[in-house]
């Protein structure tokens, strides 16, 4: 896993074999047409598109999309409830959200409930598609200012204990396969599935990973495993 900004330059890479698919959500009628306008490439099907929450999450039930574009002027308080609601019942489905609202902590807000990325509405048309190809691949897009601001936190906060390379030194071999799937967006169940544990097991792996490398959640632990290169992190 990487971090982007969807205001800086995103090079795109040659044209992938597999196709995106993606749902479309906003109030107005008039923006999903310019969302979808934005999408039209050969590598981007729109499968859905919807004005209604609950419609998009009937869509995205149907229609299994891997990514949500999801436009959204909610206050910072609801915001949380309308992403979980998407991205707990749907644990494989990436969600970009699609706003006005340029407030760092409005973005937190959105990292820290699930959304992949977050992209201003007054952004360029091409960035839709871009970012999109970006969080397919395993991308975070978030404006830079919110993820350094995020490092910086965590980084004072645990400025005087042991360095970094001695936390990670310290992960047991599945707790490294633990982070490696955290990376790739997986939920607790998935991990269980996968590693053939169950998820109380996951859970407690989780809570030794983040007291090992002095974190509080799976957030931190994604900009940290970022930060420090160890996203893909195999198990010896």
């Amino acid at each position: 896993m990487y971090l982007t900004t969807p205001d800086s330059e995103i090079n795109d890479a040659k044209p992938q074999v597999a196709r995106i698919s993606i749902a479309i959500a906003d109030d107005y009628p008039v923006l999903l047409a310019g969302m979808r306008q934005s999408l039209a490439y050969d590598d981007i099907d729109v499968v859905a598109e919807s004005t209604q929450l609950e419609d998009l999450l009937g869509q995205v039930a149907l229609k299994k999309p891997e990514i949500v574009l999801f436009g959204c002027e909610t206050n910072a308080d609801k915001l949380p409830q309308q992403l979980h609601s998407v991205v707990e019942r749907h644990a494989d489905v990436k969600v970009i959200l699609f706003t006005g609202n340029a407030s760092l902590d409005f973005h937190e807000v959105a990292l820290r409930s699930g959304a992949r990325g977050v992209l201003l509405k007054h952004c360029a048309p091409s960035l839709l598609a871009k970012t999109a190809r970006e969080v397919s691949r395993g991308s975070l897009c978030f404006e830079r200012g919110l993820t350094d601001r995020m490092l910086g936190t965590f980084s004072r906060r645990k400025s005087t204990e042991t360095p970094a390379q001695g936390k990670i030194s310290s992960l047991t071999g599945r707790e490294s396969q633990v982070i490696s799937r955290v990376c790739e967006g997986m939920r607790n169940k998935e991990i269980a599935s996968q590693l053939y544990i169950s998820d109380a097991t996951v859970a407690h792996h989780l809570t030794s990973i983040y007291r090992k490398l002095g974190l509080t959640d799976r957030t931190e632990l994604l900009l940290y495993a970022h930060h420090n290169g160890i996203s893909s992190l195999k198990a010896s």
